[in-house]
């Protein structure tokens, strides 16, 4: 992954924000470098199919 250098801010339910943080803590990941992986592996699959 790129260093990353730019900044994006969403609003999400509480209850969305405790699953993420419950998922990165399993994975050993930030919930920032959570988000940043299932991102880029959602445009990398939409890439394909394009």
């Amino acid at each position: 992954m790129e260093k990353t250098n730019a900044y994006i801010g969403i609003r999400v339910t509480d209850e969305f924000k405790a699953r993420l943080e419950a998922q990165a803590q399993k994975e050993r990941r930030s919930v920032s470098n959570l988000v940043l992986k299932v991102m880029e592996d959602y445009l990398e699959q939409q890439e394909k199919q394009a």
